[in-house]
């Protein structure tokens, strides 16, 4: 194996474990690959380094992916440009097939794309905040920077002049001078929606769950707005839905009732809502749709990486329906930087089905997403929220 042989930690670990290339001969197999915890790449480690397979002054080298943490201690993840690339082709092919928009329309002219997020040169900005380290770029920024490649979003995370001023009166600092551009949203709405039936663009929402969220529960509900979209699109990522996000706490978000929430305030179909899943440490995205069945969002893995859950307490692979445990990712593809092919992360998940889902047939292994198990503070790649 590759990592094997480029990396010293990870041979000695390798034989650690008794590992032996031999014993791979079938797919249940790959649950013997030593595997590398999420928790092992954070900067107090030290770690993050020691599982590099490239030197760090090599010209592959292109940057250290961190994820969002005001704590102090955020993962780092170093990533050459194929890697990033191939996030890149991950993160695209996701939005094709769980966002159900129209190939021919997954453009800026085809639709009106609005992020509920701060634009990417604001990220980078944040990202050094959380390290030393350069280079450096937040993974959320990362994701954000690649749906430029296809759409030409509109970020809602505004600054404001007369609040910056307030802010720095009260409080000396400026986090509160930022909010959502809630007019931005009200105006592109409506001009859009005034425009004759043939020439209307399709109207595409993502970004910040939370701000999303909140968006529609204060500034929609208490302006009694509601709008008639039947063709909008919704898609959420970064998780956040038990109501921590790094150090804000916020009401835990109920799935059922903000799916419920998009379909009255902005007129969205139920079959027209996703949310996305991923985190720092893997370059792997996971899309999903709602499931009517579970009330929960259903998460389908893709053929680059395979999909393994581990019980809780003794770590063996788990491969029955409804079974609950740590999920591990493992992949071949880009990982030339880093060993992150076989990621286990601190996320409980519930296997739904295997091979195939029992409700779209998209192939491959499918689950829910219960939420993080060990860190209830919640340090996921929306955290940059608390900046709002």
């Amino acid at each position: 194996m590759e990592s094997i042989e480029s990396n010293s930690f990870y041979k000695e670990f390798a034989i650690k474990e008794k590992f032996n290339m031999d014993d791979l001969n079938q797919i249940e197999d790959l649950a013997l690959i030593p595997f590398i915890t999420t928790t092992t790449f954070k900067e107090s480690t030290g770690m993050f380094k020691e599982l590099l397979k490239i030197p760090l002054e090599s010209p592959e080298f292109k940057t250290w992916n961190v994820s969002s943490c005001t704590t102090g201690d955020p993962s780092l993840v170093g990533r050459s440009l194929d890697d990033l690339e191939f996030l890149a082709s991950m993160t695209i092919k996701c939005i094709y097939e769980f966002i159900p928009i129209p190939v021919e329309e997954h453009n800026q002219y085809g639709t009106i794309s609005m992020n509920f997020a701060p634009n990417v040169t604001f990220f980078d900005r944040i990202a050094m905040r959380y390290t030393d380290l350069r280079p450096v770029k937040l993974y959320t920024s990362t994701l954000n920077d690649i749906t430029t490649k296809i759409t030409k979003p509109k970020y809602l995370i505004k600054f404001f002049i007369l609040k910056a001023f307030k802010e720095i009166i009260k409080r000396r600092g400026l986090v509160g001078a930022f909010g959502i551009d809630a007019k931005h949203v009200i105006k592109t709405i409506n001009k859009n929606a005034n425009k004759p039936a043939d020439k209307q663009k399709n109207i595409s929402i993502g970004g910040s769950l939370q701000l999303l969220n909140t968006f529609m529960n204060k500034y929609l509900k208490e302006a009694y707005i509601n709008f008639d979209l039947p063709n909008s699109y919704i898609t959420t990522g970064g998780g956040g839905w038990n109501g921590h996000k790094s150090q804000l706490k916020y009401p835990p978000i109920e799935k059922t009732k903000f799916v419920s929430d998009c379909v009255e305030f902005f007129g969205t179909k139920v079959e027209n809502i996703t949310d996305m899943y991923g985190f720092t440490e893997s370059p792997i995205v996971f899309g999903s749709h709602w499931s009517d069945k579970y009330q929960d969002f259903i998460f389908h893995c893709p053929p680059q990486a395979r999909i393994i859950i581990r019980d809780m307490n003794t770590l063996d692979p788990l491969r029955n329906a409804g079974d609950n445990g740590f999920l591990e990712v493992l992949t071949p593809f880009g990982v030339a930087t880093s060993v992150n092919h076989a990621i286990l992360v601190d996320d409980q998940v519930e296997l739904v089905s295997i091979n195939r889902c029992p409700e779209c047939g998209y192939e491959g292994d499918t689950f829910l997403v219960q939420g993080r198990i060990e860190d209830k503070k919640g340090l996921g790649c929306s955290s940059l929220v608390e900046w709002i």
